[in-house]
């Protein structure tokens, strides 16, 4: 039966579609933070359908916004990345009721971010308190030493998820990562079939 049933989600994120478990859409009581990493333009439908069925309040990316560019290798791609960015931002953003933050990374530009995004935070600081949880956000991922809820990163599929003492930390390049901020609780979404390709990492365990 679970073959089944990853044979129909895997031909669901071939064309872009999600598959959420139902029984995770009645236990999500909310407020509902999303957080995501390092999205290839090619899978930014599948996001968005995301966003549209559970309606985050929060939105977090963690940086390479538009990641099969590879922007801070090749500048000359500078309009392809614009183009891509801003699509991206304009649908995160398009819910006046969520709240967006970014952590740039590596291969993101600020001011063209800053330009393009209306309602969103670009974090300077990586420490950010919501709902009474205490949060680190980068896009690469650094000891720390405050003491928080949750630490959120992406850049490199290590270290992967972990819970450290009081803190648990979740890596948004190995899946789409859900905070039931009602309760804290956890729950991960993968990404479509073939996104690793698109972000140039398949056939390694490090970022380009």
């Amino acid at each position: 039966m679970k073959s089944i049933e990853n044979i129909y989600k895997g031909l669901l994120s071939i064309f872009n579609y999600p598959h959420i478990p139902k029984e995770l859409l009645e236990k999500l009581k909310g407020p509902i933070l999303l957080h995501i990493s390092d999205t290839p333009v090619g899978i930014y439908d599948y996001i968005f359908r995301i966003i549209d069925i559970l309606k985050p309040q929060y939105i977090i990316h963690t940086g390479d916004m538009a990641d099969n560019i590879k922007l801070g290798n090749y500048k000359y791609k500078t309009d392809l990345y614009i183009k891509g960015v801003k699509r991206l931002i304009q649908e995160l953003e398009k819910n006046e009721h969520s709240k967006n933050y970014y952590a740039l990374g590596n291969h993101d530009d600020y001011e063209v971010v800053n330009k393009l995004s209306e309602r969103g935070t670009i974090l300077q600081e990586n420490f950010l308190e919501i709902h009474n949880y205490k949060f680190v956000i980068n896009h690469y991922y650094k000891k720390h030493f405050k003491e928080v809820d949750f630490y959120l990163y992406g850049h490199s599929f290590e270290p992967i998820h972990y819970k450290n003492n009081k803190t648990i930390g979740l890596n948004g390049v190995l899946n789409i990562n859900i905070i039931d901020l009602s309760n804290g609780e956890v729950h991960h979404l993968d990404y479509p079939v073939g996104t690793n390709r698109l972000r140039l990492m398949e056939f390694r365990r490090v970022h380009l």
